[in-house]
């Protein structure tokens, strides 16, 4: 038939035995497969298979005497190009069948090849249909989203999203029909429940109505960028207010002091506890105030430490004697003798030891202990801030240092987003442990600075042994 039709091919080959059919195909250089199913060597639907998995490029026609619609469907399903029975196909149809065949194959390929470029790009790029529903998802939406292709496909953005824009879907679908394209800022949720701020990009394809028959939407995520621009606000904002919020801070806090040795001077009485409570909650929200617009400064202003020699143990005494440690809160801290004098920024490292040692108070309301250790190991100090209190949730652990992120009923966020910078500033890094209802432990890591820092050590027996002081504290230091 295939002789008769004229077929254009360069040639023609046949095999008897499936084995054979695999072996011709490892040489390569076929343009189509015209398969029977019944072989001496294999029978059924596994010889598609065994062939099919040989080369997946080469378009496959079943020509065979099953005569079962389930199982020509089957075949369609699994790759076939088109299932044909003996005895019922004419030459032109088989031809036309092989050479449909080979174009769709090569259309096919095409496609593949375009999604395979699409899925290089960074940008979560989307196909979907006029009512919603996804047909393409590529690499860049799973990174971005969370779901894999196989989960997206066939849902709807708008379930899959829950989407959030300045303009509303339906004034979006007119400019597409009207110009064809539409850009502009969406808020979508991936899948493990984050937020992400994207910037959308909608290519519309229209039908011959001038419907909406496809829309190509292409996102690219742009939080980093909006959290950036938000935060430079804030930190101009806390920049032109501080001098005036800290002024009358300054006034409150001289009439409290005056305030004070008034009632001191007063008989005891139930007004007198209830006038030394009061002003006790003044001094605590004047403490808090001050803690807030020191930290938005601290994080939106460049950075230029001061390197000095600093006396750490001192440094260490004045953090305690600056914070209010409740007095079910025991505070120890410890300092090998070879770290008493530091190379450092004081005002920086002072600025971290109280965002953490304020974060370990807090997070010990019933009370507890509150270690602070200094150390020194390879040429490098480790200065760590240890709890007893409610622990963080292993979900929220990697959201810890992000500004404007807070577990706290009153915070703004940015304590421990500004000890990471500051401890970067000083070429530094730290690292958080926690367990849950057992306690949390921030490290800081630091490269000493050895040519203006002594190290004394004891050797006994070949063991090297660094000298360290303790203290205890209760409520504030002696």
């Amino acid at each position: 038939m295939l002789t008769e039709e004229k077929l254009a091919i360069g040639n023609l080959e046949r095999v008897d035995r499936l084995s054979k059919g695999l072996d011709r195909l490892a040489a390569g250089d076929i343009d189509a497969i015209l398969l029977d199913l019944g072989l001496p060597d294999s029978q059924g639907l596994s010889t598609f298979e065994k062939i099919y998995e040989a080369t997946k490029q080469v378009p496959i026609l079943i020509l065979t005497a099953f005569k079962d619609d389930a199982l020509a469907l089957e075949a369609v399903r699994r790759g076939a190009q088109d299932y044909l029975i003996k005895g019922k196909v004419e030459g032109a149809l088989l031809v036309r069948a092989i050479t449909y065949a080979i174009e769709r194959k090569k259309s096919d390929e095409a496609v593949k090849r375009q999604a395979e470029l699409i899925d290089l790009s960074p940008d979560a790029i989307i196909i979907k249909k006029p009512d919603d529903t996804i047909t393409f998802w590529s690499l860049g939406a799973e990174k971005l989203y969370g779901w894999s292709k196989t989960q997206a496909i066939g849902q709807k953005t708008n379930t899959l999203f829950n989407p959030k824009s300045s303009m509303p879907l339906e004034d979006i679908n007119d400019q597409l029909k009207q110009e064809g394209k539409w850009s502009g800022e969406f808020i979508h949720q991936t899948k493990p429940g984050r937020v992400v701020a994207v910037q959308s990009y909608w290519l519309a394809k229209l039908n011959e109505h001038g419907e909406i028959a496809e829309i190509f939407e292409s996102n690219v995520d742009i939080t980093e960028r909006k959290d950036a621009e938000r935060l430079a606000t804030i930190g101009a904002t806390a920049g032109m207010v501080g001098h005036d919020i800290r002024n009358p801070l300054q006034s409150i806090v001289g009439e409290i002091f005056l305030s004070k040795k008034e009632i001191d001077a007063l008989p005891e009485s139930d007004a007198k506890k209830y006038l030394k409570d009061s002003i006790q909650s003044i001094e605590d929200n004047i403490f808090y105030i001050d803690k807030i617009v020191t930290d938005l400064q601290d994080y939106a202003k460049p950075l230029m430490p001061s390197i000095e020699k600093t006396d750490f143990t001192k440094l260490v005494e004045d953090v305690f004697s600056g914070l209010k440690v409740p007095e079910n809160i025991n505070v120890v801290y410890s300092i090998e003798p070879c770290l008493k004098k530091l190379m450092t920024d004081p005002s920086a490292m002072k600025r971290i030891l109280i965002n953490l040692c304020s974060n370990a108070i807090q997070a010990m309301p019933k009370g507890g202990k509150l270690t602070l250790d200094a150390t020194y190991k390879d040429d490098k100090i480790f200065i760590s801030v240890q709890d007893t209190g409610l622990g963080i949730p292993d979900e929220t652990k990697d959201k810890l240092f992000k500004p404007l992120f807070t577990t706290k009923s009153k915070g703004q966020g940015f304590g421990l987003a500004v000890v990471k910078k500051l401890t970067e500033a000083l070429n530094g890094k730290v690292s958080v442990e926690s367990k849950v209802r057992k306690g949390t432990q921030f490290t800081l890591e630091f490269p000493l600075q050895k040519k203006t820092t002594s190290i004394s050590r004891v050797r006994l027996k070949n063991t090297e042994v660094h000298h360290r002081k303790q203290g205890t504290l209760n409520g504030t230091l002696p």
